[in-house]
């Protein structure tokens, strides 16, 4: 990809970039992460996809005003629609052109990401039986890419961790505001700031003395498990706590 050099070149590279990242973003906003959202390649090739289907609407929305404009005018004025377009635009002021600029290339944009994703009320059914009304996204994504990280998310409560390895390895912890969780868009990985030896099975025997922290990375063919453990802390478990 050729670098833009020219300030004529530079305008048109934005032109083709600007639309559609306008839309990505306000659709992500609205919907949530999506898999060309994943990474910056994908995302600046949907970007460039949106932008050419916008600048394509646009020319062929201006080529059916300006050229109904000129069958209707044809009579006396069509010298006048020609002049502008040879010049003549350049005595429009500027502000209003800026307007008009930043209308086409991220207003316009992203007020069709907000039509298409608009939100719906949907009925949905409680665990008890009773229905509840609420509103969600048309596609029904959610904001947050995977499970991993709403679990990350919901794990500022202290609480047991236990992670069954790939080599079926038990390795776990009592996790609390010591502790770390890496979320979207790094990699999964768990820093447990009070390990605990485990057994075989999983269950947890007791905590590793002068043990600070172990650091885990989770890979897809890891098991992980939060469980509740007692509010008054790790270190007050009297019995083992059991599998």
């Amino acid at each position: 990809m050729t670098v833009p050099e020219s300030l004529p070149q530079v305008l048109i590279f934005v032109a083709m970039l600007v639309p559609g990242f306008s839309f990505v973003t306000v659709r992500t906003w609205y919907v949530g992460w999506r898999t060309p959202d994943y990474g910056p390649g994908s995302r600046i090739l949907e970007a460039l996809f949106v932008s050419a289907i916008f600048l394509v609407v646009y020319a062929g929305l201006f080529a059916l005003v300006f050229g109904v404009a000129a069958i209707w005018t044809y009579q006396g004025t069509l010298g006048a629609v020609q002049g502008w377009f040879e010049g003549g635009w350049k005595d429009a002021s500027a502000g209003l052109i800026a307007v008009a600029i930043i209308m086409l290339l991220v207003v316009l944009p992203g007020a069709t990401a907000a039509l298409l994703s608009r939100r719906t009320k949907i009925l949905v059914v409680q665990e008890d039986g009773t229905t509840e009304t609420v509103t969600k996204a048309v596609n029904r994504n959610q904001a947050t890419p995977r499970g991993w990280d709403h679990a990350a998310y919901g794990a500022d409560t202290p609480r047991f961790v236990r992670i069954k390895t790939s080599t079926g390895v038990y390795i776990g912890g009592w996790f609390d505001v010591g502790g770390y969780v890496s979320t979207y868009p790094y990699e999964r990985d768990i820093f447990i700031a009070h390990q605990w030896r485990m057994s075989k099975t999983g269950v947890f025997l007791e905590p590793i003395a002068d043990s600070l922290g172990v650091w885990v990375p989770i890979t897809d063919t890891c098991h992980v498990e939060w469980i509740m453990g007692p509010a008054e802390g790790h270190n007050n478990v009297s019995a083992t706590l059991e599998n």
